[in-house]
């Protein structure tokens, strides 16, 4: 097999797994960290974006005790609650790496990414506005990747190791009704806002073993978990603002990619992931400061509560080169959902299609979508770790779709 047939299907095997097995995965996964462009030749830079359509929706919405003490009646509007909403929005995915090779067997890599995030909003028609109308988490990831490389047999042994420089910030924002529980005694229908943000460090090691001959690679790869003191505002709750901390932590992951020519113009690849979710469970927000004269500092004001179980991402697919310049590639994702029947994230699979065109040795366009399943279930929240919740309902769910499209260029000099 022609080393230079199988390169030609390597990049956009890549683009399609990427495209099903991230698009939508489990926790708040919006992008992997990955060592993919230290395996080019010389230097190199490449940037890309995807957009992600997930389009998820509650029906069947019942059992609020705020809407039973309401009477059924939207203090909004007057009118009956809305039984159901669509609560997830799109949002874009974007990538931006640089290598720049040291030695033939030596080179380290900067990028930019969004590695998670989340963003619903369902309005204020439902009874799922005591508990959320909008909440947004977003994070910006600036890393440096590395590797060196070793003669090992008929191929090379690769050590990979990295850190990251990681910002998070997040906003809610939900109705209270003036008299409710979790309410403090202001006599008016208001919507409260929390608003939060931290930094923190990163790293991540792994090794590989490649035969660049038969274009086969396989690596493992370790990422840390990033802690957070979250600090910030709650506006609203009471008729001043609050400021208020929060502990969280970024889950530490585990993967493991494989890849490898099939046949001459073939290569297939996959790839299994382990995410540590479930160390998120209850997000606890305090007050910083003494709250008039009988509430001191250091009480819990609100909560995010994601009682989240770990992630699994599988994915594989098969490339293939039709000619000099163009190639394709097919993948299929399955992610097991992170939720414990507080949420919707349940399982996910995803088909991939990508294509890539390359006009010259040295430029390479990569284009490709994916149409996936959210699998259908049931959200509960109004008991939580065996607390009443007097904000949550009970909703179903189908199977909804989730699609994505992504475009990326890669120029190697």
């Amino acid at each position: 097999m022609k080393n230079t047939i199988v390169k030609s299907v390597l990049g956009i095997g890549v683009l399609s797994l990427a495209l099903s097995g991230a698009a939508y995965a489990g926790g708040l996964e919006r992008s992997s960290q990955d060592f993919d462009i230290l395996f080019e030749e010389g230097h190199a830079f490449e940037a890309g974006v995807t957009f992600v359509a997930p389009q998820r929706k509650y029906k069947n919405i019942r059992g609020s005790f705020i809407g039973g003490a309401t009477g059924g009646i939207n203090p909004n509007n007057g009118q009956p609650y809305s039984t159901s909403v669509e609560e997830s929005k799109d949002y874009f995915v974007p990538k931006v790496s640089a290598k720049f090779a040291f030695h033939e067997d030596a080179a380290c890599a900067g990028q930019f990414r969004t590695p998670f995030g989340a963003h619903t909003d369902v309005g204020m028609d439902t009874v799922a506005m005591y508990g959320s109308i909008e909440q947004e988490i977003k994070s910006r990831d600036y890393g440096l990747n590395c590797s060196y490389r070793f003669n090992m047999g008929k191929g090379y042994l690769r050590l990979l190791g990295g850190v990251s420089y990681q910002e998070v910030e997040g906003q809610q924002t939900k109705f209270l009704l003036a008299g409710t529980p979790g309410s403090f005694p202001v006599p008016l229908n208001r919507i409260g806002k929390l608003d939060v943000d931290d930094s923190g460090i990163g790293w991540r090691a792994g090794v590989a073993y490649e035969i660049p001959e038969i274009a086969l690679r396989t690596s493992l790869t370790y990422q840390s978990k990033i802690d957070y003191r979250l600090e910030g505002t709650i506006e609203n709750l009471a008729p001043f603002t609050i400021p208020v901390y929060g502990d969280a932590t970024v889950p530490q992951s585990v993967e493991w990619k494989v890849q490898s020519g099939i046949a001459p113009g073939w290569l297939a690849f996959g790839s299994i992931k382990w995410t540590d979710w479930s160390v998120i469970q209850s997000i606890g927000f305090r007050n910083k400061d003494q709250l008039g004269p009988v509430t001191p500092g250091g009480v819990e004001i609100t909560s995010l509560d994601l009682y989240y179980r770990d992630g699994w991402t599988i994915s594989g697919g098969v490339g293939h080169k039709i000619n000099d310049q163009f190639s394709v590639a097919g993948s299929v994702a399955w992610d097991r959902g992170t939720t414990t029947g507080l949420n919707s994230q349940t399982d996910t699979w995803t088909f991939g299609l990508g294509g890539s065109y390359t006009p010259t040795k040295n430029f390479e366009i990569r284009a490709g979508g994916a149409l996936g399943i959210l699998t259908s279930g049931t959200k509960d929240d109004r008991v939580i770790d065996g607390d009443p919740n007097l904000t949550g309902f009970v909703a179903d769910f189908g199977n909804d779709l989730v699609s994505a499209l992504s475009i990326s260029a890669k120029l190697k000099f």
